[in-house]
């Protein structure tokens, strides 16, 4: 393959990735992340503070690389919700590029041209290229230190090392996986990617510079946490994850959350002995991995079975694009010659394996198909080759029917995965959110009748929607009675209470909650609206009368 026609093949390549991307650009996809990235990324940029939540700073739940770049375009775009889908379409457009680059230094051209038409069309990916999720921004630094190592394997170059540490310290900051990148430089010191297997004094000079890098880049996050959690940690989310697992079966993360018995909203959202935190997220109450996994063995290598289980069947529906070209990759006989190729098999059992540990979130285990889409670009350009070797081994090579699948073995690879991103983007139920009408006109309404600055309102709410049309501070709403409710609004000094019936109607209190002002003087019924379900917002009194 001539370089002229690679390169307009890349580029059809890209503007088809692009036009898909534009064509999904406005599906509406606004959910508690959204709120929770674009507002943090306002402060962040324009504020120089990380933090939305009273009772609890979002921010140590979520890392700061997706916020930052949300902050950064809102300065041009001016609004948050656009910005956040914008640093997705970008950074996912430009992932086209790099996936060519990538497969072409594991295989060669066909392959990272293959690898690039993949991750242009792949339809989870082609979905949270344009969503409000940080996966793809991930994506975009995983690769991107990828390529790095890869490049820095070749050439002697401290500057090239220094750029790996940089965006192996971004994707910690965009996902905590990010951190396990490190393990490249690691195995390198070993000679793990090389030939055969030594100690190389030379390259561990490179891996202290790439540990110093990346230290001093996240040390400033990694002090946000010790501040909240009074521990140094890699991420935020042990509590809810733990917590997550403790109450998964076999079930994924939104059926474990919207179950019918509301066990999650009672355990997470419960008032403290004293009333005045949230129980599982209780910045004092750090839950502990190793009870976990160690206080009750035999209970969690149930749930650890039925979660891997779980998580095969999720990968078996999600390979369904690239299962051809994945078989194919394994006939390859110099497969593991080149031992670079190792990293995208090494990966995916690494996170499959834990993964389990808590709760399979289908979003979660795409970075696994992200990795095994390079491994499997090696099976397209011998397609041919295996594909009449395989019939021949049983005898079939004279069957025509056969024979003109295999010299059109490739169109039916491009084929399927095309089809299947159609039949996928039509029916799937991934991540459809619907979109709550009546808490954007509630915030509409409260922001037109009450004009206040910029977070200048608190407001209690279940989920920070209506925070968000306001531009109001965010108070999370305990499962508790009217009168906890209120008297914990008063010890975070909340203005407005939001309850609702999309996310409150299954509480077993909603129905005192919604008619909290005929229970108490110490609150007003400041809005009513049903555009889509009922809601209603109450205004805590500064003044009782009595």
């Amino acid at each position: 393959m001539n370089s002229r026609r690679e390169y307009i093949l890349l580029i059809c390549i890209l503007l088809l990735g692009i036009a898909v991307r534009i064509i999904k650009f406005n599906d509406p996809a606004f959910a508690l992340d959204t709120v929770a990235f674009s507002r943090l990324g306002k402060n962040l940029i324009e504020y120089c503070r990380y933090n939305f939540g009273e009772n609890y700073n979002m921010g140590v739940f979520f890392p700061p690389g997706y916020p930052f770049f949300i902050g950064l375009f809102n300065l041009a775009v001016k609004d948050l919700f656009v910005s956040a889908k914008l640093v997705s379409f970008v950074s996912s457009s430009i992932t086209i590029i790099l996936s060519y680059f990538v497969g072409k230094e594991l295989y060669d051209k066909e392959s990272g041209l293959f690898a690039a038409f993949v991750y242009a069309l792949y339809p989870v990916i082609l979905i949270v290229s344009v969503d409000t999720y940080s996966d793809v921004l991930f994506y975009f630094f995983l690769l991107l230190s990828i390529y790095l190592f890869l490049i820095s394997l070749r050439r002697n170059n401290y500057f090239i090392s220094v750029l790996f540490g940089v965006s192996v310290a971004a994707s910690y900051l965009t996902r905590p996986e990010g951190q396990f990148l490190l393990l490249l430089p690691l195995l390198q010191v070993f000679g793990v990617f090389n030939e055969r297997l030594f100690f190389n004094r030379k390259y561990l000079l490179k891996l202290v510079s790439i540990f110093v890098v990346f230290g001093i880049i996240i040390f400033p996050y990694m002090l946000f946490l010790k501040n909240y959690t009074g521990k140094f940690s890699p991420t935020g989310k042990a509590n809810i994850s733990i917590l997550l697992g403790e109450l998964s079966d076999e079930a994924e993360y939104h059926e474990v959350v919207n179950a019918p018995d509301n066990l999650y909203d009672r355990k997470a959202f419960a008032l403290t002995g004293d009333k005045t935190q949230l129980e599982g997220w209780n910045r004092e109450a750090n839950r502990s991995l190793k009870d976990y996994i160690f206080k009750d063995p035999l209970a969690f290598a149930k749930r650890y079975q039925k979660n891997v289980l779980r998580e095969i069947k999720t990968l078996n529906k999600l390979l369904i694009p690239i299962a051809l070209p994945f078989f194919f990759a394994f006939f390859n006989k110099e497969l593991f010659r080149k031992r670079t190729r190792l990293i995208f098999i090494m990966f995916p059992l690494l996170f499959f394996l834990i993964y389990p540990i808590f709760i399979i979130i289908e979003k979660q285990t795409l970075v696994i198909v992200v990795f095994l889409i390079f491994f499997s670009c090696g099976g397209f350009p011998n397609a041919r080759h295996v594909f009449s070797d395989l019939t021949a081994y049983y005898g079939l090579e004279n069957n025509r029917a056969l024979q003109l699948a295999g010299r059109n073995i490739k169109h039916i690879m491009i084929a399927v995965l095309a089809l299947s991103s159609l039949i996928y983007l039509k029916y799937s139920s991934f991540d459809k959110v619907e979109r709550a009408g009546e808490h954007e006109a509630a915030g509409l309404y409260l922001k037109e009748k009450v004009p206040a600055e910029y977070e200048e309102l608190n407001v209690m709410a279940a989920k920070p929607y209506v925070n968000y049309y306001s531009g109001a501070r965010f108070t999370m709403l305990p499962y508790a009675s009217s009168a906890d409710v209120i008297r914990f609004g008063r010890i975070n000094n909340v203005d407005f209470i939001v309850i609702d019936e999309r996310f409150l109607g299954k509480w077993e209190s909603y129905n005192e909650l919604m008619e909290m002002h005929r229970h108490s003087d110490e609150v007003e019924l400041f809005y009513e609206g049903r555009s889509d379900k009922l809601i209603r917002l109450f205004r805590i009194r500064k003044q009782i009368i009595r």
